[in-house]
């Protein structure tokens, strides 16, 4: 078993994004740590095509249910997506590759060097990302969206309760998640197991898998805990990026504290593979609504500088 690998969990819609994560890898990965890509069954192929210059090993995401008998492969197919890739991301230990793994969305990019040093302590220990989501927070708190910070509590709460676990309320992300087999192993020992779950019932109970990691990783102490904050400027809203871009702060600045950078997909729409699903008109009317966004945006920015 390896000490150490990079996964990806990534669909069709994502292709172009898994290119560019592929491209920054091969750029900055200096020790060539293994590079893992799990996608559907029926991506396969178009993902080794596209994939094939860059020592990336796709494979089916089914492997990974398979390797999980508790697991009902028809209920996870009736769910939706972003759930069934929060199992896939949290079950791909039980593969047995790697005691530890880096798991990077696809719109993630790497923009310095790196080698293992930079994820593992020291033998087959990790570090361990713990903070307060307080840029996330404040951000929102002063630009929105609204509620976001019930939300945060209501992705978390849950799970703390679960568990037992009382005090403050911790943010185990974002991504890429830095995960050990051995705590995911403890939540299935202590919690799951003796409460007759998999982990596809405990993301229907709560939905946020780095936050049943971490929550694991502090009630059960599988490893020792060696704290960092996150690896990547992860950029949750595009708000975040023009006040940046405001401030002068590009990748090569950013490239002095962190390892990476995310493009949120969910605002980063033009970056999706294959046609759009919206109408001309649709398209053209976000377009606009964006514009008109950022313009009042970096006005209601640089007033509040004068």
């Amino acid at each position: 078993m390896l000490n150490f690998v990079l996964y990806c969990c990534t669909f069709r819609k994502d292709l172009t994004r898994t290119v560019k994560l592929a491209q920054s890898i091969q750029k900055y990965n200096k020790t060539r740590i293994p590079f893992y890509v799990s996608v559907p069954g029926d991506d396969v192929e178009l993902f080794r095509e596209y994939l094939k210059d860059f020592e990336a090993i796709v494979f089916d995401e089914l492997d990974i249910f398979r390797a999980n008998p508790k697991l009902d492969i028809k209920k996870l197919y009736e769910i939706r997506g972003g759930l069934r890739q929060q199992v896939i991301k949290s079950e791909f230990w039980r593969l047995e590759i790697s005691e530890n793994y880096l798991v990077l969305d696809s719109d993630c990019i790497f923009i310095r060097d790196f080698d293992e040093s930079d994820f593992i302590v020291k033998d087959d220990i990790p570090y361990s990302v713990i903070h307060e989501g307080r840029d996330v927070l404040q951000a929102t708190e002063r630009f929105g969206p609204k509620k976001i910070r019930q939300h945060f509590l209501a992705d978390r709460e849950p799970i703390k309760a679960a568990l037992n676990r009382t005090g403050v309320t911790y943010d185990f992300g974002y991504a890429p998640f830095l995960w050990s087999r051995k705590v995911w192993e403890s939540l299935d020992k202590n919690y799951l197991t003796p409460n007759h779950m998999n982990f596809l019932d405990a993301v229907l109970l709560c939905g946020s898998e780095f936050t049943w990691y971490g929550e694991s990783l502090v009630n059960f102490r599988a490893i020792p805990i060696y704290p960092r904050e996150q690896l990547f400027m992860h950029y949750h809203y595009e708000h975040q990026l023009w006040a940046h871009q405001i401030l002068g702060y590009d990748e090569k600045l950013l490239a002095n504290d962190y390892l990476g950078v995310v493009y949120q997909s969910n605002w980063e729409s033009w970056g999706d593979y294959g046609p759009s699903n919206k109408s001309v008109m649709s398209r053209i009317w976000r377009t606009f609504k964006r514009a008109l966004k950022k313009i009042q945006f970096k006005f209601s920015l640089l007033l509040g500088f004068i």
